[in-house]
């Protein structure tokens, strides 16, 4: 017996509609899903580049900024621009009365060169560096001569202290003026940039090649080095070409300037940190009267040359601190950079690339400088430290403490001494 066949049965209009209703669902539910696994994957790939962007800006800022006025006079750790007024030197040859100091790429006027309140900060500080320190062999206004070898390179605009340990105890701060190739020679001449053609009574730092004729150098010396640090900010288009801060499109980097310069002329400076949108400094000056002791955090109020604010021209030479002033003396409580004690840091670090999912217009306020509208689709992030100043509270002596002289000739280390 034939078992009858069954009618085969189709899908319905209706069953075909639900299935493909579910279908849109489920692929929607997976798209949007998808969806948001990229932006929560971009977003943290962005927040993971501000964050190494002002990790890297903050660690280098606060690590050299420790060390600044090691090895050299609380007074000169800091550029604000051209002091007014002759500054105190700890040894100096008898009848100069203080240096003239400051002005290093500070075209606008003292203080506000590195201060603004539209726009960012920039700061430049000095130090001795403790793993340099020759035989000072000869000495002129125009040139040095120096125990080799040399190891490493000197380049143009490299600073040096050179200072005698006999006679009168004086030393001078002097600039290189061509770069020096490393060499294994036992002298090596080093040419200096042009200072006083005749002795003055208020040499310019670090151009000080009068004080050379000072005898002492004749006797026993020896060569440091000093490093100059310039932070600021620079904004550079797609072709490299440097454009004003803000400029939309344009990419802004944490700069680093030492004033060395090439063989050309054009200044060597190097990117530090990229995307690093702004650079706010604020000073603490821990002795000074209440409600004045941080200086340069107050919004809209731009620092300025002025005995309670950033003090370039003290009224009188009392007014300098210097090692032997006491700790609680008046004179420790002024304005002047050397009664600095700590530096407070603010870095705006910004997306690199433009997301139109992102509406920030606003630059947030940091620092003395308001909040301002810049671009849109950025995210941004604000980093702060402060960092103590311990060198610029120093009671000893700028003279690094050292040991046997062939023994600082074979290892070019120097020690103590701020």
């Amino acid at each position: 017996m034939t078992t009858p066949r069954q009618p085969q049965r189709g899908f319905t209009l209706v069953e075909l509609m639900v299935a493909l209703g579910i279908s849109v669902v489920v692929i929607a539910g997976s798209l949007m899903l998808l969806n948001a696994q990229r932006r929560s994957f971009q977003g943290g790939s962005v927040d993971r580049a501000l964050q190494e962007s002002g990790r890297v800006a903050l660690a280098e800022l606060s690590s050299n900024l420790r060390l600044a006025g090691y090895g050299m006079d609380p007074g000169m750790a800091f550029d604000f621009g051209q002091a007014l007024s002759p500054q105190a030197q700890a040894t100096l040859p008898e009848g100069v009365a203080g240096v003239q100091f400051g002005g290093f790429e500070c075209p606008a006027g003292a203080v506000t060169c590195r201060d603004k309140i539209d726009a960012p900060d920039e700061i430049v500080f000095h130090y001795r560096d403790p793993y340099f320190g020759h035989l000072l062999t000869g000495a002129t206004t125009s040139s040095l001569m120096i125990r080799g070898p040399l190891p490493q390179p000197l380049d143009k605009g490299q600073i040096l202290q050179v200072i005698c340990y006999g006679g009168d105890q004086v030393f001078a701060y002097v600039t290189v003026d061509a770069r020096v190739e490393p060499t294994t020679a036992s002298d090596v001449r080093i040419s200096l940039t042009a200072g006083q053609n005749a002795p003055d009574t208020s040499p310019v730092f670090p151009l000080q090649n009068s004080l050379l004729t000072n005898t002492c150098y004749t006797g026993t010396a020896r060569v440091f080095a000093i490093d100059r640090f310039r932070y600021y900010v620079q904004t550079y288009d797609t072709a490299g070409a440097v454009r004003p801060w803000g400029t939309a499109g344009a990419r802004p980097y944490l700069m680093l300037d030492q004033g060395f310069t090439d063989a050309a002329g054009s200044k060597k400076v190097s990117m530090v940190a990229p995307d690093v949108e702004d650079l706010q400094f604020a000073y603490v000056y821990s002795l000074a009267a209440p409600g004045t002791q941080l200086r340069g955090a107050t919004a809209g109020t731009q620092l300025t040359n002025a005995a309670d604010v950033i003090d370039l021209a003290p009224a009188s030479t009392p007014s300098i601190p210097v090692y032997s002033t006491p700790a609680r003396d008046p004179a420790r409580t002024t304005g002047h950079p050397s009664n600095i004690r700590a530096v407070r840091v603010g870095v705006v670090v910004r997306q690199a690339d433009a997301d139109t999912t992102v509406f920030e217009p606003d630059l947030p306020a940091l620092g003395n400088r308001a909040a301002l509208v810049r671009e849109a689709n950025r995210r941004r992030a604000v980093f702060e430290t402060t960092v103590p100043l311990p060198n610029l509270d120093s009671r000893a002596p700028t003279f690094p403490t050292v040991g046997d002289p062939a023994l600082i000739a074979d290892t070019n280390l120097n020690f103590g001494g701020g």
